[in-house]
């Protein structure tokens, strides 16, 4: 894709600078193209951080696309700038175009539906029950203030999961567009893993290192 972009930018300015070419002198040519070039595409150079919120306040202002999600981005496959610029240098068809476009989408919608089970299987068969161990250990020991503590997160905990094997049935998403569905994947089923990451990171924090059940993130990061 970056290479049919780059050679339909190449075309035009090849074009431009031949037009410019006729009786005049090269150098000069190419100083107006470049600068014309410039001029007219000057808006999506940005010098500062492209990964801060920044730089998409500063986008919107300039007029440019912010395509946040896969749902967003995927549409312009089948744009029409797109499919005649992919059909002018002969890489794909229209029909090409919308294959990819379709399966594209069915996959995300798949793979999300996919890490969604598993987030919640985690969840529910490792994370919960080592919470539950640690609740009992501290209610032993006497420390009822970390037992009402601990016992808030696991009922988050619960009704997280819960929530996210709810939106995640495949009676709830919508099966008569793929665009309808990724979109409902990515505003439903992706907040509700979040949630869920969001308790058990808490929980992760205060259950002891011989309980957690999984790598925490010291060991993922740190240890060799």
């Amino acid at each position: 894709m970056l290479n049919t972009i780059v050679a339909e930018a190449v075309d035009e300015m090849a074009d431009e600078l031949e037009a410019k070419l006729s009786g005049g002198d090269l150098i000069q040519a190419v100083t107006e193209v470049v600068k014309d070039v410039y001029t007219n595409h000057k808006r999506i150079v940005f010098g500062g951080d492209n990964y801060d919120e920044a730089w998409h306040a500063e986008a919107e202002q300039r007029g440019l696309k912010n395509l946040r999600t896969t749902p967003d981005a995927l549409p312009w496959f089948t744009n029409k700038q797109t499919v005649s610029a992919f059909e002018k240098y002969k890489v794909l068809s229209r029909r090409e175009l919308e294959a990819r476009y379709e399966v594209a989408l069915e996959q995300y919608a798949v793979k999300l539906n996919i890490e969604a089970e598993t987030a919640a299987s985690i969840a529910r068969t490792m994370i919960l029950p080592a919470a539950a161990r640690h609740i009992a250990e501290l209610r032993a020991a006497g420390l009822d203030a970390a037992v009402a503590e601990s016992e808030g997160l696991l009922n988050d905990l619960w009704k997280a999961i819960g929530k996210l094997e709810e939106v995640n049935l495949a009676e709830n998403q919508p099966d008569d567009e793929a665009l309808k569905w990724s979109k409902y994947m990515r505003d439903k089923v992706v907040p509700a893993m979040a949630k869920l990451r969001e308790i058990g990171d808490e929980i992760e924090v205060n259950t002891p290192h011989e309980i957690w059940p999984l790598p925490t993130y010291r060991e993922m990061l740190f240890v060799k």
